[in-house]
């Protein structure tokens, strides 16, 4: 083999790595794209539905300070994150925002749900919790999805958190729905059985 038909093969063992990343599991995105389609639907029927009166602000119920103090904490974890992957040697690796929706975390969870270490009290109990938690990551979309045409009704937004307007109503669910996600996300890695050798 000649020296630049091993340089062309390196190359392209080199591009294939690259491109693998994270394979994204199918069921878990169209799931949870059809929560957040149902969750549009409800907003809609909610709106709707709405009241043609509205409701007076009431001072101090829209919690713009706690919010500025969450996404502030956020960026300082995700700020973090970040930089303990890229200074990890051997590269960065899977990005951990994606790793929720990928194919080997769909894997881990149905290998915990069908019991694949054998049924004992303690993977029982890892089932358990482990619904409890795809409950929470379930809701979030829906939630998200409900608050797209929902929160037009101005008595939705005139004493949520962020409001009295959309756009800020918006930002501080959305923030609390993402925060809510991600945890219940990552305290599902710890849960989960491993990933199947095959």
């Amino acid at each position: 083999m000649t020296v630049a038909a091993q340089t062309e093969q390196v190359e392209r063992v080199g591009l294939r790595a690259r491109r693998q990343g994270i394979r994204l599991s199918r069921f878990t995105v169209g799931a949870l794209l059809v929560l957040f389609l149902i969750g549009i639907a409800k907003g809609a029927v909610e709106f709707a539905r709405r009241s043609t009166v509205t409701e007076p602000h009431a001072a101090g119920t829209n919690a713009i300070l706690i919010h500025v103090l969450i996404a502030v904490a956020v960026a300082a974890i995700v700020l973090v994150g970040q930089v303990r992957r890229a200074r990890r040697p051997g590269g960065r690796g899977p990005s951990p925002w994606a790793a929720p929706f990928s194919a080997r975390a769909a894997g881990r969870l149905g290998r915990t749900l069908r019991f694949a270490a054998g049924p004992s009290v303690k993977n029982v109990a890892r089932a358990l919790a482990t619904v409890l938690l795809v409950l929470v990551v379930a809701y979030v979309p829906a939630r998200m999805g409900a608050q797209v045409i929902g929160g037009l009704d101005p008595n939705n937004t005139v004493n949520a958190w962020g409001g009295p307007s959309y756009v800020g109503a918006m930002l501080a669910h959305y923030l609390d729905a993402l925060v809510g996600f991600y945890a219940a996300c990552f305290l599902l890695g710890r849960l989960l059985l491993p990933a199947s050798d095959g």
